[in-house]
């Protein structure tokens, strides 16, 4: 049973990981666009990211902030649940029960909290694509 919740545990970091992309900006294809092309554009689009994060802007989106807190608060359950098995004498399937619970419960927050990136990263990066010429109509 220890090595399922090991691979399960690993499997839950790894798409974390993958989910840690942040969103970028899509664009309008105005005249601005069609005259420089969506290779321009995309590295138009990297160089206004790269340009909000050195001016020392945030990019983590408010949704990272909330799942910290509900890993932190699936975290504090667990540690409680492990210390009530162990009271009780069965610590073993008690651990394991509540660490699956614990992931599931912070999985389905991850799966379920919007990914938008931190108002004032994406106004800057917004503004800063709208003195180039371009038309920002929404992030994903």
């Amino acid at each position: 049973m220890g090595k399922r919740i090991i691979i399960s545990v690993i499997s839950l970091v790894f798409l974390l990981l993958s989910s840690c992309s942040t969103c970028k900006p899509v664009l309008y294809p105005n005249e601005h666009y069609r005259q420089v092309g969506a290779e321009q554009a995309e590295k138009d689009v990297r160089a206004a990211l790269d340009a909000a994060r050195r001016a020392g802007l945030d990019n983590t989106s408010s949704s990272n902030r909330t799942l910290a807190k509900s890993a932190s608060r699936n975290a504090a359950s667990a540690g409680v649940n492990t210390a009530v098995g162990a009271a009780s004498g069965g610590i073993g399937a008690g651990t394991a029960i509540s660490t699956a619970g614990s992931g599931t419960n912070f999985l389905i927050d991850w799966m379920f909290t919007p990914k938008t990136p931190d108002p004032c990263f994406r106004k800057y990066v917004e503004l800063t694509l709208k003195k180039q010429g371009y038309q920002v109509i929404g992030w994903k």
